[in-house]
């Protein structure tokens, strides 16, 4: 039994991701995952197909692989196992079973980037520009690339690192100042 994406639901799941509880074949993964920076910190597990020797056996007769799990009697069932255990009272049908997919999650997360990214997304998140506003409200625009450099209507200033536009943007307040402190948080 394979799992299918949960975006396009044509191809078969290569991952789950935690965050937004989907599966995603490659493609779709590739599409989602890396177009923001939020979306890029999702931690996403691998899924493996499962092997003819991997699938589960049933619990009671211990004989019949394995297809649904029993959620209250937290065991897994072969058909004709889980017709008499099920069909024996009313409180028993109410059990709630699932279908097991013999999918297995990998231990390991996926890389936040396994696919190669494509050189035009490479090159729009290396263009991308900032729009900022100074005191005089004067728009500036910060190209990505280093060193920066900052336009507005009248001046032009080019700076080697953040630190620097930051004192000259933001007088009187220093850099460690407007820094988070990740211990703070903890």
């Amino acid at each position: 039994m394979k799992i299918l994406c949960d975006v396009c639901c044509k191809e078969e799941a290569s991952a789950f991701c935690c965050a937004d509880e989907a599966a995603l074949c490659e493609a779709c993964d590739l599409r989602v995952h890396p177009v923001n920076k939020l979306a890029g910190e999702h931690r996403r597990l691998s899924l493996s197909a499962p092997s003819a020797q991997s699938h589960p056996v049933c619990d009671i007769c211990q004989e019949n692989r394995g297809f649904l799990f029993c959620q209250e009697d937290r065991a897994i069932l072969c058909r004709d196992c889980d017709s008499s255990v099920h069909s024996a009272n009313h409180l028993t049908m109410k059990h709630n079973r699932f279908i097991l997919t013999g999918v297995r999650l990998s231990a390991a997360p996926v890389s936040s980037s396994p696919y190669p990214v494509p050189e035009a997304t490479a090159a729009k998140a290396a263009t991308k520009t900032i729009m900022t506003m100074n005191n005089q409200n004067t728009a500036l625009v910060a190209d990505v690339s280093s060193p920066m450099t900052f336009t507005s209507s009248s001046t032009t200033t080019v700076t080697s690192n953040i630190s620097e536009y930051l004192i000259k943007m933001c007088p009187g307040w220093r850099v460690d100042d407007l820094l988070v402190d990740d211990e703070g948080f903890s």
